[in-house]
């Protein structure tokens, strides 16, 4: 099977920056990069996290109040919507 990532979106730098500072306390491997262009032509940056970290993310942003825009899975340059 192959291994995969998760991107998180955000609406804003601010929000990018503190993401991978509470990823980073928790002790989550996180790399902050610019958005893909296959998501969003617009200039952003997003997080990218292991596949398995996904459900400890997602209740860090919501106890750290962090509100992320959408989440992708990417596999190669396939990219895929799995939460709005």
């Amino acid at each position: 099977m192959k291994e995969y990532n998760i991107i998180f979106t955000f609406y804003s730098t601010h929000l990018a920056l503190e993401f991978e500072r509470e990823l980073k306390n928790s002790e989550i491997n996180v790399k902050i990069i610019p958005v893909p262009r296959q998501i969003s032509s617009s200039c952003g940056l997003s997080g990218r996290i292991n596949a398995q970290d996904l459900e400890k993310v997602k209740e860090i942003c919501n106890d750290s109040e962090i509100e992320y825009e959408d989440i992708y899975q990417i596999k190669g340059e396939n990219f895929k919507k799995i939460f709005e």
